[in-house]
């Protein structure tokens, strides 16, 4: 097993494996997880989730940051979370994905609070973003929560969208993100 990128109280992260393609087939395979991404409430394809795959193992390899594999801490998977690069707009995107029994349960905000942190400690970027279709209000609440600010509104992916940022100095000024976010334990 891959040694953890992040462990919060309840979850850690871990780096994908070529051999966890069936892991994120089953994610991606449920219509109401992919609702608010692209290509919308459909089953993804097999060619759409190995290309992510691939994309999330060589990011990891060649820069340190990544979409990664989302456990308990007891190894149960529940999700990927992380980190991708933007081209429009340009910038680092903080995003997750949890499987439906996973829902409701705070782990949302856990790891977006903690991702949030560990990116401000572990790059050198000073701006991060995230997003999420106009109509996804739950997630926009987490990025709330975790201290980012509504940006801007833009459409992406066909869809109209809200766009989040945070800023390292708002990290600095206000000495860390929100207290109702479970704070990292750093794994070395």
């Amino acid at each position: 097993m891959n040694p953890p990128v992040l462990t919060t109280e309840r979850l850690r992260l871990v780096p994908f494996r070529e051999c966890d393609l069936p892991l994120l087939a089953d994610l991606h395979s449920d219509p109401e997880v992919n609702r608010y991404l692209s290509p919308g409430p459909v089953p993804m394809s097999e060619a759409e989730v190995r290309r992510r795959l691939a994309t999330y193992i060589s990011d990891h390899q060649l820069h340190g940051i990544s979409k990664w594999k989302l456990e308990t801490l007891e190894g149960d998977f529940i999700g990927r979370a992380g980190f991708s690069y933007l081209d429009c707009p340009a910038g680092i995107e903080m995003g997750y994905s949890l499987k439906r029994a996973a829902w409701g349960q705070g782990y949302a905000t856990e790891i977006a609070g903690s991702l949030v942190e560990w990116f401000f400690q572990n790059t050198v970027h000073d701006i991060l973003t995230a997003y999420a279709f106009m109509e996804h209000k739950a997630s926009q609440k987490v990025m709330l929560k975790c201290g980012f600010c509504h940006w801007r509104d833009m459409v992406k992916h066909g869809a109209p969208c809200s766009f989040y940022r945070i800023c390292r100095e708002d990290i600095r000024q206000t000495n860390g993100i929100s207290r109702t976010v479970l704070m990292p334990r750093r794994v070395d």
